[in-house]
């Protein structure tokens, strides 16, 4: 735990001493929870029976549908982006000498993004407490849950993304394609059963869109985890999957990198 602790720190440090930049990323939260309230109030009557599955007020659904995502997308892009920043700055290999076992390093260098991603969507979530929106009290820990793993999920896939980037110096078209996806075809802001049939296929392959419908379905409907024990089930499904293909990929990204010398490449 000290070294997840300590890679926290660091990344905090350096975070924090761009303040500005900071405080612009807080209040730009405000452009995106004032328009979608007053867009979504808007759509609600044309919404209304395409949402009722999975919730009553648009607003809400399209809520847990940003926070979801603002989440899922540091789960893909935290690791990348740290990886990325110690190939910049030449410590990698640095990293990857000491004796920390890499799986600790990998999730310690992954962890502020992953904070910082819970404190914006904390503020998304008071803010829309702030213009009406309501969660079922007794659904805090399915929601727990359920959160817990649509992050473990998408933090593998971050974690896939970056064994092609310690192998190649490049996730190509991996983070793109999957952040893509997601928020096309994962039910991010209409439901998935609206999507035309030919491409509801392509968002069943995505371990948001189990999420989000039993998300929404909890925190905004009551329904118990037994309700939606299927689409929770997938999920965990897809999250044990990842999570081991994750492992595999990135014991192989080390052995190649290490046999090929690039460890130290800039």
């Amino acid at each position: 735990m000290r070294e997840l602790a300590a890679l926290w720190r660091s990344a905090w440090l350096t975070e924090t001493s761009y303040r500005l930049s900071m405080l612009f990323s807080l209040a730009s939260l405000a452009f995106v929870v004032v328009p979608l309230y007053f867009v979504t109030k808007a759509l609600q009557p044309l919404m209304a029976t395409s949402i009722a599955s999975e919730g009553h007020e648009y607003f809400a659904f399209a809520l847990l549908g940003a926070i979801a995502f603002t989440l899922a997308t540091a789960g893909v892009t935290s690791l990348p982006n740290a990886l990325a920043g110690a190939i910049g700055r030449g410590t990698l290999e640095t990293y990857l000498g000491t004796p920390t076992h890499p799986a600790l390093l990998f999730a310690g260098m992954s962890a502020y993004g992953l904070f910082w991603a819970f404190m914006r969507s904390a503020i998304l979530l008071v803010a829309g407490a702030a213009l009406g929106v309501r969660i079922v009290a007794g659904s805090v820990p399915s929601v727990a849950l359920i959160l817990a793993l649509l992050i473990v999920a998408h933090g593998a896939l971050g974690a896939i993304a970056g064994a092609l980037l310690v192998s190649f110096r490049t996730t190509g078209p991996f983070v793109t394609g999957v952040l893509t996806g997601s928020m096309l075809l994962g039910g991010v802001y209409y439901p998935t059963h609206v999507i035309p049939s030919w491409l509801q296929q392509l968002s069943h392959a995505l371990p948001i869109s189990y999420g989000l419908r039993a998300l929404r379905q909890t925190a905004l409907r009551g329904d118990s985890l037994g309700a939606v024990s299927r689409d929770v089930g997938l999920l965990a499904l897809y999250a044990l999957v990842l999570l081991c293909v994750a492992i595999l990929a990135n014991a192989a990204a080390l052995r190649y990198a290490k046999t090929a010398g690039t460890l130290s490449q800039y």
